[in-house]
Parts: C-alpha cells; sequence; structure tokens
C-alpha cells in the first residue's frame, strides 16, 4: 500500500515537473511514510512513496527498474498469488534480486505483456514506463480497491497520481469545479468514477488497462462481473466450492512481513473472516468499534460472541464523538465524499495503527453474496404495472419537493417501486428532484443519473432484474463508496486494509448462481452464513443488520446546522456559480422544523462540499472549521 504518482511527456521533462512530483509525493506522504523516491528519464519521471508490507528490505523499494534498465515500475496494492506467478517465471529463467510482489509484477510483465493483468489476483493500480518504446502500460484492479487519477493535456502530457491531493499539483493550472460531480455527491453521497469534482481529471475505471505513447491513450476493459451463464450445481456443492475459495482468499490476504489484524463488526461477513483466518493464524487480534450511547448501531455484544466463540483476542474500541473533528482534515486530500460512516472507520483505523500495519475486512461480502435484501424484496413484487404506473411513479419522484407530488412520495416504498414501476425507477430515486436541482444550482442544465446508466449498460452483462441490481452495486457504491472509504480511512493512518471477499474467483462463481442458488430459502447471503454457520452458531446469523456511523441528522439540527448556515451567509460557493446559498437556507430551516432522513442526508452532503471547497480549493486551514 503506498502512493504513486508520475509524469510523461514526449517533449521531454523539465525541473519544474520534478519539482511538481515532489510536491505531489509531500502531498500523499501520509499514504508511505516508510520510503519516497522518484526516477526519470528524458521522458519520464515516476515517484513512489512506499508503506513496506512485503520484504521490508530497501531492495523492494520503488521506482524498481527491471534487470536491463529497460523497463521502471511504480506499483500501489498487493498481488495475493505473487508466490504462484515468480514461480513460473523462475522456470523460464528469471532471476530475482527480492522477495517482493513488484519484482515479480515487472517481471511478469515483461514475460506475459499486457496479458499480465488476467494472471493478477490482488489490489493495484500501476504504471510500467518502456524506455525503449516510449510507452506506459496502466492497470487497476477489477474492483477499484486502488485509485487511480490522471490527466491528458492536449500537448501530450500525462500525469498520474494515487488520490486528488496528489494529483492537483501535476496539472499546474487552475482547475474547475465539475457541477455534474456535486449533483452526485448530493444525490449518492459520493462522485461516480466516470465524474471528477474537476473538470479535466479523470479515473482510470476498475477491470480497465491503459497503454499512452506519443500517439495518444488507448483504454481496454479487461474484466466485468458477468451473470448471464447460470451453472446447475447444489447448495451444498457451491457451499463447499465457495468456502474453499474464500479460505484460500484470506490464507493469501494473511500473508505480510509486518503485524496483521481483523476488523470485526457484529454482521455476517466481517465474523466469516475472523472464523476463516484464526483457523490459520491463532494469535489474530480483532477490533470492534462501540456506540455505547446507540444501542441501534452497537454491533459489541454481537463482535465479542463471535470473537468467544472463535477464541480469539478482542478489542473493543469506544467511538468518541470527538473524530468528527478529522472531518477537514481528511477532506484535504481527497474527493469530496459524503459517506457518514467514513469518520468512524478512521477512529478505528487509527486504533488499529497503534499495533497493526494490515488489517482484514469483510467489505465486499454483500455485493459479492447477494445481499441488502434488493433481490429478494424484488422477488416478492415483481413488476406487475404497466407503462402508465411506471410513467407515474418516475413523476412523482422526480417532482417529490413539490406540492401534490410530496404526499405521494412519502408513500413511496422500494417494494411498491418494483411493483408498479420496475427495478430502473428505483435508480431515480437516488437523484436530487429536478426542481431541488434547478434551486440549488441555479441552472436548467440536465444532469446525468449514473445509476441509470449503470443499470442499462448491466444488460450487456445479465438478464434477469435480481443481476442487474448486483452488477450495479458492484460498479457503483462498491467502487465509488465503499472501497474509497476504506482507502482513505485506512491510509489516512497508514494502514493497509485487505478484503478477501474480492478475490475476483469468487464472484466469478457466485454471479453463475441464481438468485435461487444463492439463497434457495430466501435467506440474505444463505450461501455465506452457511459456510458461517460451521464456525459459529446459526442463531447469530439471524441478527438484524446493523451499522455505524455519526448522528449528522442531530448535529444539524444544532451546532452542524449553524455551521452550515455561517458557510451560507458567507456566500463563497454561491460567488463561484456552484451552489444558492438561500435554497440551502431554507432547506436548514425546513429540516430543524420537520427532520427527514431526506433532507438531512442532502444537508450532510452540502456540508461536507462546503469543508471540501475550503480546506482543498481555496486551501484553508482546516483548523479554523470546529466541527465539535
Amino acid at each position: 500500500m503506498c502512493a504513486i504518482n508520475g509524469i510523461i511527456n514526449w517533449n521531454g521533462v523539465s525541473n519544474l515537473h520534478n519539482e511538481q512530483i515532489i510536491a505531489s509525493l509531500k502531498k500523499m506522504e501520509y499514504r508511505g511514510p516508510d520510503f519516497s523516491n522518484t526516477h526519470s528519464d528524458a521522458n519520464s519521471i515516476l515517484g513512489h512513496n512506499r508503506l513496506a508490507i512485503l520484504d521490508l528490505n530497501p531492495r523492494s523499494n520503488q521506482p524498481m527498474l527491471s534487470e536491463n534498465k529497460r523497463y521502471a515500475i511504480v506499483f500501489n496494492g498487493e498481488i495475493y498469488n505473487y508466490k504462484d506467478i515468480k514461480k513460473g517465471l523462475e522456470q523460464k529463467g528469471y532471476h530475482f534480486n527480492s522477495v517482493s510482489d513488484t519484482e515479480v509484477l515487472l517481471n511478469g510483465f515483461i514475460e506475459y505483456g499486457t496479458e499480465i493483468v488476467h494472471k493478477l489476483r490482488g489490489m493495484f493500480a500501476f504504471v510500467i514506463w518502456d524506455t525503449e518504446q516510449k510507452e506506459a502500460f496502466i492497470a487497476r484492479d477489477r474492483f477499484g480497491e486502488k485509485p487511480f487519477y490522471y490527466y491528458y493535456s492536449p500537448d501530450g502530457a500525462f500525469g498520474f497520481a494515487s488520490n486528488l491531493a496528489g494529483i492537483v499539483p501535476l496539472v499546474g493550472k487552475k482547475l474547475q469545479i465539475c457541477k455534474q460531480s456535486i449533483y452526485e455527491l448530493f444525490s449518492l453521497q459520493y462522485i461516480d468514477v466516470n465524474s471528477c469534482i474537476y473538470k479535466g481529471i479523470q479515473k482510470l475505471a476498475p477491470g480497465c488497462i491503459m497503454t499512452i505513447n506519443a500517439s495518444g491513450i488507448k483504454t481496454e476493459t479487461y474484466w466485468n462481473p458477468n451473470y448471464k451463464d447460470k451453472t446447475n450445481s447444489n447448495f451444498e456443492t457451491n457451499k463447499e466450492n465457495l468456502h474453499q475459495l474464500v479460505k484460500e482468499a484470506v490464507a493469501e490476504q494473511l500473508e505480510a512481513d509486518v503485524p496483521v489484524g481483523l476488523f470485526l463488526s457484529g454482521g455476517t461477513d466481517s465474523a466469516v473472516i475472523a472464523a476463516l483466518a484464526s483457523k490459520q493464524k491463532q494469535d489474530i487480534t480483532a477490533l470492534t468499534m462501540s456506540v455505547p450511547d446507540n444501542k441501534n448501531s452497537d454491533e459489541a455484544e454481537a463482535a465479542s460472541f463471535v470473537a468467544n466463540t472463535l477464541k480469539i483476542k478482542h478489542k473493543i474500541v469506544n467511538l468518541d464523538n470527538n473524530c468528527v473533528a478529522d472531518l477537514p482534515y481528511v477532506l484535504q486530500n481527497i474527493e469530496p465524499l459524503a459517506d457518514a460512516s467514513l469518520l468512524p472507520a478512521m477512529a478505528i483505523a487509527k486504533e488499529a495503527k497503534k499495533e497493526f500495519t494490515v488489517m482484514l475486512s469483510g467489505d465486499g461480502g454483500d455485493e459479492v453474496f447477494g445481499g441488502y435484501k434488493r433481490p429478494l424484496q424484488y422477488r416478492k413484487n415483481t413488476f406487475s404495472g404497466n407503462s402508465l404506473t411506471k410513467s407515474l411513479v418516475e413523476l412523482v419522484i422526480k417532482k417529490s419537493d413539490t406540492n401534490p407530488f410530496d404526499y405521494g412520495y412519502s408513500k413511496i416504498t422500494d417494494a411498491r417501486i418494483y411493483k408498479w414501476a420496475g427495478v430502473e425507477t428505483l435508480y431515480y430515486l437516488r437523484s436530487l428532484p429536478e426542481k431541488q436541482a434547478r434551486d440549488l444550482f441555479r441552472t436548467n442544465q440536465k444532469f446525468e443519473n449514473q445509476l441509470v446508466k449503470k443499470y442499462k449498460e448491466a444488460s450487456n452483462f445479465a438478464l434477469s432484474e435480481e443481476d442487474k441490481m448486483l452488477y450495479v452495486g458492484v460498479k457503483s457504491n462498491l467502487t465509488d463508496d465503499f472501497l474509497l472509504k476504506m482507502d482513505t480511512a485506512n491510509m489516512f493512518h497508514s494502514i493497509e486494509s485487505r478484503c478477501p471477499f474480492l478475490d475476483y474467483r469468487i464472484l466469478e462463481y457466485t454471479s453463475h448462481l441464481t438468485i435461487e442458488q444463492l439463497m434457495p430459502n430466501g435467506i440474505d447471503k444463505e450461501l455465506l452464513k452457511s459456510i458461517g454457520a460451521d464456525y459459529i452458531p446459526a442463531e447469530f446469523f439471524k441478527l438484524p443488520k446493523k451499522g455505524f456511523s455519526i448522528p449528522y441528522y442531530d448535529y444539524l439540527k444544532t451546532s452542524w446546522g449553524d455551521i452550515l448556515l455561517r458557510f451560507m451567509q458567507e456566500g463563497i460557493s454561491s460567488d463561484m456559480n456552484l451552489i444558492d446559498s438561500k435554497t440551502v437556507i431554507q432547506l436548514i430551516s425546513s429540516y430543524r422544523a420537520n427532520p427527514t432522513f431526506k433532507i438531512g442526508k442532502l444537508l450532510y452532503s452540502i456540508l461536507v462540499f462546503e469543508i471540501w471547497l475550503r480546506v482543498f480549493h481555496l486551501k484553508m486551514n482546516p483548523e479554523s472549521i470546529k466541527l465539535i
């Protein structure tokens, strides 16, 4: 886990470019505090900040050069099956000077070319520069666990970095904020991979590779989840096969030359990871975040039950609401992200860092095993409407902030949407109402609904509506919210987080199962719970799902509402023609008179953006923003 950056310019690189690289590395120092270095030639400068995980010896520092000095690599992530790849390369006559996965990746590219990505199990974003061909090869892992930002200027200069704070110094010019991205933030609480808060900066999508030379850029997709071809296997066979795959993934991801721990909530996903890890590493320690003041969110009791059952060490960390003070500091590094669990995730990562450098989590379990109950809910409420009912429901959603449609909206549930309008309409529910968007942004610009776009794209990879929902989940929330949150929260404290459920072989197996095969008795994530029941009493898996967050809905009624009100009165975003202050002030007033989850979520997203605007875009001192 590291930070990478670079500038490639076919007209040649200069001292100015080198200064930009150094400034960028400095911004990303927290991602790789163990070692920092650059490598340059006539047309490129590559930079790397290292968080040492495998082969702590300096021989594995980056940028790393091939034996003949033709190729240079900068790599962020881990290749979990590097030993298998290395064995095959040694049989072909390759010699290795380290025991790191970086050298295996570099030699693997030399031997297999771009096909190397199909051999990799892991999380990664890397760039390999060919000094002879003057060509770069770039790849990002299948799910997008590792971020990759880049820009490409009209004169052919290419720059890249691991986060927004790293890429901005490489651009070398003032950047404009993108309203489509603000719309997505306010609608979804995150910004889609196809957008960026700054115009001109892009993100390489998960499962994609890129080749760039003096002639231009070529981007290709090398992997997509495919739900079309179904198998005819029974439940016990599927359970046995998946059990083995998850067991192998956990074993591979426990490997490190630094201390490894577990994040353990009171839910199914992390409990299964803990169970399998405990059988392979008996001295493993699990950390749980407790919210003692909120029994609806607190998972400490359930997590303790799991830890005691598995006989593993267990530490409970009480959530300190003062963690909200970290928000302006983390927003100095990233695109704005309004996932309210980011701050608790940072708080437990901070505690984990006292003992560990690598932490395993249960992220991805819902997306891979059919969680969130939506496929099951759809089964019970299959679409039985027509074009008229669909149009009527969509109209109510789009105009939900105006009378009389607001009353109709209050009666809408997911089940009713499925039944009378279909799955596609569900994704309109996650966008701002038309009038509200016009008022907030003072524009008639038509914004793109990225979830609807992904739903339509899903038809290429799935036939049933349930499978299309699973596809959208993998391609949206998982990448752009949950994985970004985990990367941001953990790297803020120089922790590498790993997700065994995102071994692509597991999804490639479950995607070939029907919903009936995954959950034959209508039990959410039934296959995964059945695996877990081999280690933990089955009753545990009947507990209701919880999740930790910060009580922003309460804060907005008082102090945070006052802060947002002050921001609006300052008029910074309004003067920049980004947000209409009067509309937000009206929303705050409305929320305080009649608090609703929908408006609270929107106001929190606006607050996050306003803080980001100050500490990132305008470079104000985060100490000037007191959230507690």
